[in-house]
């Protein structure tokens, strides 16, 4: 069973949707930006030793930064997200600490965000990770979420016959 969080930003009509299942452990998020909104993002796996890139999820401007957060694949795993309904601001949470990806620095005032939304997962096992869904326009990322599958405590797994 299959379980989407949030997202963070607008998830609206119109909008080209994404979703980023995951087959191995990440080990990098790309974020690409300029000085005002994120523009796309791209994960990184490892498989059989070698870096595999995902698709990437979102635009592409001409005068695009990007910011690469690190994971320790081997011992880190995502848990939550954080920023806010416009996506200003966008953190990734894991197991050991948080990733500051984007930060917008806000001028004028009026274009403060007036919250911070928090996307707590209770994962408490990499294999309840399970990737994430979001949506973008041409003006970039609109949007960004958490899937997860949970596993309950004390449950025994179910086993499968071949009949």
């Amino acid at each position: 069973m299959e379980m989407k969080l949030g997202p963070l930003g607008f998830y609206s009509y119109g909008k080209t949707k994404w979703e980023e299942t995951c087959r191995d452990p990440i080990s990098h998020i790309f974020v690409t930006y300029d000085s005002y909104v994120v523009n796309s993002i791209q994960f990184g796996y490892v498989e059989n030793g070698a870096l595999v890139l995902s698709k990437k999820h979102g635009s592409e401007g001409p005068e695009d930064s990007t910011r690469i957060v690190w994971l320790n694949h081997e011992s880190e795993y995502i848990t939550g997200t954080s920023g806010d309904k416009y996506l200003s601001f966008l953190t990734f949470h894991t197991n050991e600490r948080k990733h500051v990806a984007f930060k917008k620095e806000f001028n004028p005032p009026k274009l403060r965000p007036d919250q911070t939304i928090e996307i707590h997962s209770g994962i408490r096992d990499r294999c309840e990770f399970g990737g994430f869904f979001g949506s973008f326009d041409s003006d970039g990322l609109s949007s960004i979420g958490l899937c997860i599958r949970p596993v309950p405590s004390g449950v025994p797994t179910i086993k499968q016959e071949n009949v």
